[in-house]
């Protein structure tokens, strides 16, 4: 039992980064058989009812063809790649706390990883969605409406805590490493 209790937050890690990972690449496969794709447009002067002005909408392409399905399939392509390995390095975090020190300098470098991969990931996946978008809109023919895009602001919030992060590890790397034999 002490065994199972000594690891359980390895499998727990494993386990989250396996299901994150499984469930980005059913959202990717799910855009490439969608019967139709959905883009997020903007309208820029309309005058629907009582609303004047720019009014955001979704452009249905229908039968979309197969270069529109893999705009559609990269972000979340990229999305299941950034999963799985922010979910190894971090299981190797996990794995690392066993031995009871968690300032290890490899636990800064790979948490720092981390944040680089979530950044990086963020901004192509924002990239090529935008790109996709645009594209689709360009495909349609319709000159007025103009693609949303989106700021990936969740990665950027995530990726700047995770530095946060490997910059509190490395500095108690750097600390254990000055009181070593003090102590």
């Amino acid at each position: 039992m002490p065994v199972l209790r000594q690891r359980f937050p390895e499998w727990v890690a494993l386990a989250a980064g396996a299901l994150g990972t499984l469930l980005a690449c059913i959202a990717a496969v799910g855009a490439l058989v969608a019967d139709n794709i959905l883009v997020p447009v903007t309208v820029p002067e309309s005058s629907v009812g009582d609303v004047v002005g720019p009014v955001t909408a979704a452009l249905r392409i229908a039968e979309p063809t197969a270069g529109e399905r893999l705009w559609t399939f990269a972000p979340s392509l990229v999305l299941a790649v950034q999963v799985a390995v922010v979910g190894l390095l971090l299981f190797r975090v996990v794995r690392s706390l066993r031995t009871g020190d968690p300032f290890a300098p490899a636990n800064a470098r790979r948490v720092w990883a981390c944040a680089v991969v979530v950044l990086v990931g963020g901004l192509l996946a924002a990239a090529l969605r935008t790109f996709g978008h645009r594209s689709a809109v360009a495909a349609a023919g319709a000159p007025d409406l103009e693609a949303v895009v989106d700021l990936p602001v969740v990665a950027a919030v995530l990726g700047l805590g995770l530095a946060a992060a490997a910059e509190f590890l490395r500095r108690g790397a750097a600390l254990r490493e000055d009181v070593r034999g003090l102590v």
